[in-house]
């Protein structure tokens, strides 16, 4: 009888047991889907967002300092749109969608700033090479300025020569047509006072009937003008040799052939320099 009343309570205490459990777990799992049903009936805050801010921004932006600037505000947004997703305050379809367009912003973001610093980098190229040519630009045209100078200077150089030359020769032509002339001149004049002389000594020598003292006067007067004419040729010959060594000398300032080669010449040809002859009859 004890054995039986005993597995008897045992088997009632081992029912109680589980049926306390059952209703813990199923008193949890209550609990639970109520707080489910609580977190899903309470109302959902709107979230503020704005797909045009960051989109707006990256089309203004002409630098590549102001798109990462936008870049890192993009990156900003993304973090808060995370933050309001975990903290399952806003629809989460919502929260999904803007979540998916912030990221695709912040690539957007990063391929702007990565074209803008590419066009930079060629922009900076291209000034450099310009301003590389317009250097050289300058440094031909000064160079081209200087050379034309520099030939300016040759020609002016050249022409100033040729200038003094062009007149010493025409002063060494006007020296040589004046002395011509003077010579000339000089021949004719003492051409003149010769034919007077001889003149006179004829005259002297057709009145030998005079007396005496005339014939004595007279032997005088032809002893004076032999004198005279001795004097005459004297000048004539310095004045003939002065005129030969100034004309070499005019010769040899012009280029050319000087007497010394001339007599030369005529040496080697065989032939006789001409001589300064002054015939005097009386």
């Amino acid at each position: 009888m004890g054995v039986t009343v005993n597995g008897g309570n045992t088997g009632f205490s081992a029912g109680n047991a589980g049926g306390a459990l059952g209703v813990t777990a199923g008193s949890a799992a209550d609990r639970m889907r109520a707080a489910r049903e609580n977190r899903n009936k309470k109302p959902r805050k709107k979230l503020n967002y704005n797909p045009r801010e960051i989109s707006g921004q990256l089309v203004r932006a002409k630098k590549s300092g102001n798109a990462s600037v936008v870049l890192i505000r993009a990156k900003g947004k993304l973090s808060v749109l995370y933050k309001a997703y975990a903290s399952g305050q806003y629809n989460r379809n919502e929260v999904q969608t803007a979540i998916a367009h912030a990221r695709r912003m912040v690539e957007c973001s990063r391929l702007k700033v990565r074209n803008l610093k590419e066009e930079e980098l060629l922009k900076g190229r291209n000034e450099r090479d310009e301003r590389n040519g317009e250097q050289k630009k300058k440094n031909e045209v000064r160079r081209r300025v200087k050379k034309r100078e520099q030939d300016a200077r040759v020609k002016m150089a050249i022409e100033e020569s040729q200038r003094v030359l062009k007149e010493k020769t025409k002063r060494q032509i006007l020296l040589q047509k004046r002395r011509m002339h003077r010579n000339e001149e000089r021949g004719k004049i003492n051409e003149a006072d010769i034919k007077y002389l001889e003149d006179q000594l004829k005259n002297n020598q057709n009145e030998s009937t005079d007396g005496y003292t005339a014939a004595t006067l007279d032997l005088s007067m032809e002893a004076a003008q032999m004198a005279d004419l001795q004097m005459i040729e004297q000048q004539i010959q310095q004045q003939v040799e002065l005129e030969v060594e100034m004309e070499c000398i005019a010769m040899d300032a012009a280029g050319m052939p000087s007497a010394a080669a001339l007599s030369g010449a005529i040496a080697q040809g065989g032939g006789e320099a001409p001589a300064v002859t002054i015939n005097l009859t009386v």
